[in-house]
C-alpha cells in the first residue's frame, strides 16, 4: 500500500513540476509565472493541511504538552494553524509579488490556470484518495497533520529565495544581468549545440524547478515511510 502510495505522489509530483518546466522552456513562459505557481501551491497546500487538522481522528499517545494543539478544540486547532501558515504565506506572498513584478508574469490560463489547475488537482485528489477513502485520518492526529506541510513549505520557501537572488537585478537587463549568469555559460553552450537557445534566466529558473522537483521527492518519501502505515 505504501509503494502505491508513493508512486502515485511521485507521478503527480513529477506531472505538475514538468508541466510548468516545459512551460519556462518550451513555451517562454517568463519567471515570474513559476514563482506565482510556487505562492499558489503553497496556499493549496494550506488549505487542505486545514481539512486535515479538522477532520483527523488518530490516537493521541498520554496527555497533550502544554505547547500542543491538541489543547484546543477543533476550531482552535484550525484557527492556530490559519494564523501560523498564514505568516509564512503573506511573507512568501511578499517576495513572490515583487519576483513576479520585475521577472514579468503571462496572465494567461494555460501559463498559470492550468498549472494552479494540476496542482490543485493534485492535492484534492491525495486528500480524497487517501486521508478520506484511504482512511489515513484514522491513523494521524491533529497535531502530526499541523506539521506534515512544513517541510514542503520550506522547499517553496527556500526555492523562491533562490529565484530572489537568481532573478536580480532587474533593470533593462532583467534577469540576463544577473551574477550568476556566468555560471551558466557552460549550460547554454551546450544547449545551443543541440539547437537550443535559452537566455540566462530561463535556464536558471529551469534549473530552479528541477532542484524543487528533487526536493519534492525527498519529501515525499520521508513522509510517506513516517505517517503511513508498513506494507
Amino acid at each position: 500500500m505504501t509503494s502505491r502510495y508513493r508512486l502515485l505522489d511521485i507521478g503527480w509530483v513529477l506531472a505538475t513540476n514538468l508541466f510548468v518546466l516545459a512551460g519556462v522552456i518550451v513555451w517562454d513562459w517568463p519567471a515570474g509565472n513559476v514563482f506565482l505557481v510556487f505562492w499558489i501551491e503553497n496556499a493549496i497546500l494550506g488549505v487542505t493541511t486545514a481539512v486535515r487538522i479538522a477532520t483527523a481522528e488518530g490516537p493521541v499517545e498520554g496527555q497533550p504538552r502544554s505547547d500542543s494543539i491538541l489543547r484546543f478544540p477543533t476550531w482552535g486547532r484550525v484557527g492556530f494553524f490559519v494564523v501560523h501558515y498564514g505568516i509564512f504565506s503573506f511573507v512568501h506572498l511578499v517576495f513572490v509579488t515583487i519576483l513576479a513584478i520585475g521577472a514579468g508574469v503571462e496572465w494567461s490560463f494555460w501559463a498559470l490556470g492550468m498549472p494552479a489547475l494540476l496542482i490543485a488537482l493534485r492535492y484534492v485528489v491525495d486528500l480524497v484518495r487517501d486521508w478520506f477513502l484511504g482512511g489515513r485520518r484514522r491513523r494521524v492526529n491533529a497535531e502530526q497533520a499541523f506539521w506534515s506541510p512544513y517541510p514542503r513549505l520550506i522547499v517553496l520557501h527556500v526555492a523562491t529565495l533562490l529565484g530572489f537572488f537568481v532573478a536580480f537585478p532587474f533593470g533593462s537587463g532583467g534577469l540576463a544581468r544577473a551574477p550568476w549568469s556566468a555560471a551558466v555559460d557552460g549550460v547554454r553552450a551546450w544547449l545551443a549545440s543541440f539547437g537550443y537557445s535559452l537566455s540566462t534566466g530561463v535556464l536558471l529558473v529551469a534549473l530552479l524547478m528541477i532542484l524543487k522537483t528533487v526536493a519534492d521527492l525527498a519529501t515525499i518519501r520521508g513522509w510517506t515511510s513516517r505517517l503511513r502505515p508498513a506494507d
